[in-house]
């Protein structure tokens, strides 16, 4: 019998607020904020500088980190509103005390030489070189390695964020003195000093948005292919390799494939899949954004591989108290498993006993049919109508049935799965719960359509959702085999 609509639906969530923007929003919203931030903030060091040039060396250094640090929490305060967005957990005040820190020391160390130029006037000529080469690589990754020690917990391959925003900074800089140089004269009103140096500076700010906007955008939206392809640590090789293997069985994608299926269904394939396509029901997926470990929400970057016969293993690191937090939850050769360990030392979690297997086998079932669409058109799975919106799948995994159910919208999108799996949620003994998915944006891969975000928990479709939802996740790289 298919399964009844739940009076309490999901589509209330607000999916483009919690997931953040498309890439075109994303590197728009953050060249305009970087651009906004550092134009105002570089106000302070040109104020400041203006009226310092008669002081001490060590007083004029005081001043220029001061409002060096100044500038720092302007700019991160800017960009912390376009990252808030886009990153659920996220701490406005971690980034903008970090960009701040990276500031005021970039600053020490561009005033340095000067305000020891006694100590060091008389070195040796390539001995001063080399500190100079030394100590101007160092001030520009200064912002980029503080920036780094927050944006390490939001997405993958953050490391090169340092680089990155080394090369702005340094493109920037060179423009900024291209401008300002020839038009400072000796003689100028402080107004007319500040002024010209307001105008460089707003020649820097955008430099540095455009190209830093440009690999942010990379980081949070990867290129499908682009990526590391060797097994995750610690879990079982055996299994990750057997998991990719390839399933083509020489089939293509022919819509008049859909026409015995329930409206819904035939609604989304003919949406998600291109004609011609190999029907595989392989796929590697690498994954970026948060789970819920009791009350909090922390991030987590995720790498799995399912089939649908052979399972999945999903592997991933998050941070608890500090410490890395490492595992993996796995379904093959009929067996569910978690392992978790913290610090990669301390047993945190670990099981496989026949309640994580009836567990493993729902989730499977559930992620099949967001990730895999071929697998709608396995003859193993029979459809049942539900309305004009949804169907329900049935199929058997690995002799435990199970039964999913789809919502598509007028236009062909997966917008939720649900289903009835066993598990234990927070205050509930094990059994049968409701388990489900909200699903927004779509990404294309290998000819497929396949939902890029995704909301999931227990209690789905009732009051209690808010409550039960434990993953935020954002599907970063995808390919089928």
């Amino acid at each position: 019998m298919p399964l009844q609509r739940q009076t309490h639906r999901t589509h209330d969530v607000d999916l483009a607020r919690l997931f953040g923007q498309g890439p075109q929003g994303l590197r728009h919203s953050w060249v305009l904020a970087t651009t906004l931030g550092e134009t105002a903030g570089f106000l302070a060091p040109a104020l400041v500088g203006a009226f310092v040039l008669d002081l001490h060396p060590s007083l004029m250094l005081l001043a220029m980190v001061g409002a060096g640090l100044v500038e720092g929490a302007v700019l991160g305060a800017a960009q912390a509103v376009v990252l808030r967005r886009q990153f659920l957990g996220f701490s406005r005040a971690a980034w903008t005390g970090a960009t701040a820190a990276g500031a005021g020391a970039a600053w020490f160390l561009g005033m340095l030489p000067s305000t020891v130029y006694d100590t060091w006037r008389t070195w040796p000529t390539w001995l001063v070189g080399l500190l100079g080469v030394v100590l101007g690589l160092a001030l520009l990754g200064c912002i980029g390695l503080a920036q780094w020690t927050v944006l390490r917990h939001h997405v993958a391959r953050s490391r090169t964020w340092v680089p990155a925003n080394a090369v702005a900074w340094a493109v920037g800089l060179t423009l900024l003195f291209l401008v300002a140089t020839p038009l400072w004269q000796e003689g100028q009103s402080s107004a007319l000093v500040i002024g010209i140096a307001a105008l460089a500076g707003l020649v820097m700010a955008v430099t540095v948005a455009v190209l830093t906007g440009v690999w942010l955008t990379r980081l949070v939206h990867p290129r499908h292919g682009s990526g590391r392809r060797e097994e995750p640590p610690g879990v079982p090789a055996e299994d990750w390799r057997e998991l990719g293997r390839s399933t083509d069985g020489f089939a293509l994608f022919d819509p008049a494939l859909t026409e015995e299926l329930p409206e819904p269904v035939r609604r989304w394939l003919l949406h998600a899949v291109e004609p011609g396509t190999p029907l595989l029901t392989g796929v590697e997926l690498a994954w970026t954004g948060h789970l819920r470990l009791g009350r909090t929400w922390r991030p987590f970057l995720a790498r799995q591989r399912s089939t649908l016969e052979g399972g999945y293993v999903w592997a991933a690191r998050t941070r608890m108290g500090g410490l890395p937090l490492t595992g993996h939850d796995r379904f093959t050769r009929g067996e569910g498993e978690m392992v978790w360990r913290l610090a990669r030392l301390v047993p945190v979690r670990s099981g496989a006993d026949d309640e994580i297997t009836r567990s493993a086998a729902g989730r499977h079932a559930a992620e099949l049919l967001t990730c895999v669409p071929a697998v709608a058109l396995d003859p193993r799975v029979r459809w049942q109508p539900v309305d004009h919106l949804r169907a329900t799948a049935l199929l058997d995994v690995d002799g435990q049935p199970q039964a999913v159910t789809v919502t598509v919208d007028t236009v062909g999108r997966l917008r939720e799965v649900e289903t009835d799996r066993w598990g234990t949620p927070a205050g509930e003994s094990y059994g049968r719960h409701r388990f489900g998915a909200v699903l927004g944006e779509e990404r294309g891969f290998d000819g497929y359509l396949v939902p890029t975000e995704v909301l999931g928990g227990w209690h789905f479709g009732t009051g209690r959702w808010p409550e039960g939802a434990f993953l935020e996740g954002r599907l970063t790289r995808c390919s089928f085999h």
